[in-house]
């Protein structure tokens, strides 16, 4: 059975090239086993803001999993994106 998935992980910091290179890696190898894979990083990676993160946090709402990458806990919005999906229940997943 599919689910949906979202990555989050740190991308402030890092250059454009490095945060879509990290996410797509991770979307890529999720996605191989049939889920459906949301990212943070669409069109352009931009770093942390109040904005972004909202709109983050709602994509991540829809989804049945929070995958957090390597580094995570160097980025403010990954913590809480983690604390947000561990008081609602949802299953969180530490690559």
């Amino acid at each position: 059975m599919s689910k949906t998935i979202y990555i989050a992980g740190k991308v402030s910091g890092l250059t454009e090239a490095q945060v879509r290179e990290k996410f797509a890696r991770a979307a890529s190898q999720l996605s191989e086993d049939g889920n459906i894979v949301l990212s943070p990083v669409n069109d352009k990676a931009e770093s942390w803001n109040s904005k972004t993160l909202r709109n983050s946090i709602k994509t991540m709402l829809d989804c049945d999993e929070v995958h957090l990458l390597p580094c995570w806990q160097e980025s403010r919005g990954a913590q809480l994106e983690r604390d947000i999906a561990l008081r609602l229940g949802m299953n969180v997943v530490y690559h």
